[in-house]
């Protein structure tokens, strides 16, 4: 794994050459690890201070009616900042993987344009995590958790797309090495 962490790292910007599947996957591996801590350590951080004013709305003795419209309000507060950081991670983990995925690509025998559809399907689903932004925050803001879920699910498909290039990148990585020719 000590070899693939140094070459994926000394290889961030290199499109050329070869990646064997065990270097890609290693390094492919590092990535998602570091994604998933991000994420996961970011959305301790905004729920973190959504759950601090319920746990004290809580304790005063407020209806759960009320602590589940506050928690929504602070929530919507922060879901643009949260979007956000959220892209940023996703670009992050893309930008730190593509080249690896394009010299997997050549190493495969495959066409390296494929390495265009986890770019263009992360960038979308950014596009749309983004633009639901301002619609999401104004039912939140109005404290209904039915009216919440509604409109994430109205959304959800579309920011799913991310899924697909994912998809493209565990198929292709795991194709057989083909002889340089």
């Amino acid at each position: 794994m000590g070899k693939a962490v140094r070459h994926g790292f000394a290889n961030l910007i290199n499109f050329s050459g070869r990646d064997s599947r065990p270097l890609f996957w290693w390094w492919v591996l590092l990535v998602v690890l570091v994604t998933f801590a991000l994420s996961f350590v970011s959305g301790i951080v905004f729920a973190a201070g959504s759950m601090s004013s319920a746990f004290q709305a809580g304790a005063a003795g407020v209806d759960q009616e009320q602590i589940q419209a506050q928690m929504m309000r602070s929530m919507a507060e922060n879901l643009g900042t949260q979007a956000w950081v959220g892209v940023a991670i996703s670009v992050i983990g893309l930008l730190l993987v593509i080249a690896s995925f394009v010299r997997r690509l050549r190493d495969a025998g495959l066409p390296t344009l494929i390495g265009l559809v986890p770019v263009i399907t992360t960038l979308l689903s950014a596009y749309v995590n983004i633009s639901a932004i301002d619609e999401l925050r104004e039912v939140m803001a109005n404290g209904s958790a039915q009216a919440v879920n509604e409109a994430a699910a109205s959304n959800a498909g579309l920011g799913l797309i991310a899924y697909a290039g994912y998809l493209v990148v565990i198929v292709c990585g795991l194709i057989p090495s083909k002889k340089a020719g």
